[in-house]
């Protein structure tokens, strides 16, 4: 124990308080590195003033709101959308970069929310008719899953400061309801 007071002290009057703390917040740090961590390493983006910096951004930012505009769970209706892209090197003539930043969507119906949804309007019309539910009517239908991928490219164009859609999206559809990638593109764009 006398030596490791020794030792403080001398810490102490050499590298000040400071210093000391650090050392010993330090200290149990080294002690801890030779566990391998569990933390999964984080690939480095590009700088922010560069366009592939730029474009690293909106592509986080737009991972982000497709993950905040996932369907509900128990909608009946699997839906998944992952976004990436590639960059294209500046077009003849042109001294800026482009890029297609792809939306693949994955729609698929939930065989067991389609199977109580048929079952329930079963059960219903057997009600109104009057007649008992038998053994029979009772069997849940089987519906098999119904599964589509579609992929849009977006092309965007780098204006040496930001990146912007080639060409405008409307912000509704044609029912008149929002547009999904409108609002997706809207808020990925906006922090560029």
């Amino acid at each position: 124990m006398g030596m490791a007071t020794a030792f403080a002290s001398s810490v102490v009057a050499r590298v000040g308080i400071a210093g000391a703390v650090c050392m010993a917040l330090a200290l149990p740090l080294q002690i801890g590195c030779s566990k391998p961590s569990n933390i999964p390493s984080v690939p480095a983006l590009p700088p922010n003033d560069t366009p592939e910096g730029k474009l690293a951004r909106v592509m986080q930012r737009l991972d982000s709101a497709i993950e905040t505009a996932q369907a509900a769970s128990g909608s009946g209706v699997i839906s998944e959308r992952r976004a990436y892209h590639k960059l294209l090197p500046a077009s003849a003539g042109s001294a800026l970069p482009e890029a297609v930043v792809f939306i693949e969507t994955t729609r698929a119906l939930a065989p067991r929310a389609m199977n109580d949804a048929s079952q329930a309007k079963f059960a219903a019309e057997l009600e109104e008719s009057g007649e008992e539910p038998s053994d029979e009517t009772r069997k849940p239908l089987v519906v098999e899953d119904e599964k589509s991928v579609e992929v849009v490219e977006y092309p965007l164009s780098y204006d040496g400061q930001r990146w912007k859609l080639v060409e405008e999206l409307q912000s509704k559809t044609e029912d008149g309801s929002p547009s999904m990638e409108y609002i997706l593109f809207d808020y990925a764009l906006d922090a560029n």
